[in-house]
């Protein structure tokens, strides 16, 4: 059987690598990136598991939830204690762990949504494989002109 590609959306270096550990030595292909655009991106991979962290800047890990649960992925946000976050999570069927979770409640809950694929919670010998895709090589420049849109839809947004 093919192993779990999980996708991993964390800016935060210290939960990116511990995720990743995690993931790896449970037998995990690992897809690792830093940002919502590239989260995004990925998405269309049709990774079996979306991880993201709830902070991505001007969106967050609940953005991608639904576009994950559009193409049918199931997805875990990542986060600090939050009751707003943590309900609306629920609503849109998305387990939400807090920062202090630990390796059997993160693989614990990868095997309660996914579907029906295995995870080896304790492997540690695994050759399971890692990419990691820079901001760059996602995303094109962005032209003047569509710049200076973004900057009047988000003043529109914002009055």
């Amino acid at each position: 059987m093919n192993p779990l590609s999980v996708l991993v959306v964390a800016p935060t270096p210290q939960l990116a690598a511990t995720l990743t550990g995690w993931l790896t030595e449970a037998g995990c292909g690992v897809i690792l990136v830093t940002s919502f655009s590239a989260g995004k991106s990925r998405l269309a991979d049709g990774p079996s598991i979306l991880i993201s962290e709830i902070r991505l800047g001007d969106y967050n890990g609940l953005h991608l939830a639904l576009r994950a649960k559009a193409s049918d992925i199931p997805t875990i946000v990542v986060g600090n204690a939050d009751p707003v976050l943590e309900r609306e999570a629920e609503r849109l069927g998305v387990a939400y762990l807090t920062h202090q979770l630990d390796r059997s409640q993160l693989l614990n809950t990868i095997q309660t949504i996914a579907h029906p694929v295995s995870v080896r919670p304790q492997s540690i010998h695994s050759a399971a494989p890692l990419s990691f895709v820079s901001w760059d090589e996602l995303v094109p420049a962005v032209s003047d002109r569509d710049e200076s849109l973004s900057h009047r839809t988000r003043r529109t947004l914002r009055s």
